[in-house]
């Protein structure tokens, strides 16, 4: 009888959670997003309302430490700059409890909170609680909360290691379209700084550190994961829109990608300049290269790196 009641117990165990692992949560998108209030690591609360103005990603994952929760944690880490210079900020959730958010955060110097949902109330609420008493995680889901407070993006299905790439391009679209004013066919200023003109996003001033142009591409692979600020000198602009520049230092110069035309700079911009961004591996083909010529960036190797940025600082414009 022990053993026939065990067996049941298994199959009714293993049926349930069968179940659960079919069911998909119905997509919040468009909706308002729940309220939460908790603690964090350190036992400070945490409110939808604290996160009015800004944008707010909210990630839910299922375990501290874990090979997928980890490779996202430090994703998010590697880019937290760049989502604060964007108006957004960042919170993992999960059911670990203060201890462990603890260790996660110092073992990976996490630069974001994480909130500690114990009893399953906002992941309940998100849609996003998984397994069984015995056996209970948060679903691998992100929440992209405006700052009207609704859920403006949800991603229901996340691949870790290239989830953070999604979150920034869907940023980018819901603040293009929130701010139609400043179209991609014309030249704004984000903001002034020491009397250097900003373009692009908001300049991240915690941002403290910069390396040169021709440093950056001595060592390439340093600066290709996350944003640098990256600084040289200004020898060309693209002279139908304004769409790129040059940057050069000594010998050694890159094109710099205003984020696929996401920004402009006046086409008679020159000096010494700041660039938010990351480098990437580029091969032009023969029509790319003359059409950049033809723009006015002069003779481009065919393979190389280019700078992409979000954000270009000019010194003294």
């Amino acid at each position: 009888m022990i053993t026939k009641n065990i067996s049941l117990f298994t199959i009714t165990t293993l049926t349930l959670l069968l179940m659960n692992f079919m069911v998909y949560a119905i997509s919040m998108q468009g909706q308002p997003a729940p309220t939460f209030n908790l603690a964090d690591q350190s036992g400070e609360f945490h409110q939808l309302a604290d996160y009015k103005e800004q944008y707010l990603v909210v990630y839910f994952y299922p375990k501290n430490d874990t090979t997928g929760c980890t490779i996202e944690a430090k994703a998010f880490r590697d880019n937290y700059e760049t989502l604060k210079a964007m108006n957004a900020d960042v919170l993992g959730v999960s059911l670990d409890d203060a201890e462990s958010h603890r260790a996660f955060i110092k073992k990976y110097e996490l630069p974001f909170n994480l909130l500690v949902d114990a009893d399953k109330q906002m992941s309940r609420d998100y849609g996003v609680d998984g397994g069984m008493a015995f056996f209970s995680y948060a679903k691998r889901q992100t929440f992209i909360i405006d700052p009207q407070g609704q859920i403006a993006v949800h991603f229901e299905e996340v691949d870790p290691s290239t989830h953070v790439d999604q979150v920034l391009s869907a940023l980018k679209k819901l603040q293009a379209a929130a701010n139609p004013s400043k179209s991609a066919d014309q030249v704004s200023v984000t903001e002034v700084i020491d009397g250097a003109a900003v373009f692009g996003q908001k300049w991240p001033v915690d941002q403290t550190d910069t390396v040169g142009i021709a440093a950056a591409l001595g060592q390439p692979a340093d600066y290709i994961e996350a944003n640098h600020v990256i600084t040289g000198n200004i020898t060309r602009v693209c002279q139908k829109q304004g769409c790129w520049m040059i940057l050069t230092d000594g010998d050694a110069f890159a094109r710099v990608d205003f984020n696929d035309h996401t920004f402009l700079i006046p086409k008679d911009s020159k000096g010494s300049a700041e660039v938010y961004g990351r480098l990437v591996e580029k091969e032009l083909s023969k029509e790319q290269r003359e059409h950049y010529a033809a723009e006015g960036a002069g003779e481009l190797p065919a393979k190389s790196y280019e700078v992409v940025a979000d954000a270009v600082k000019i010194i003294g414009s």
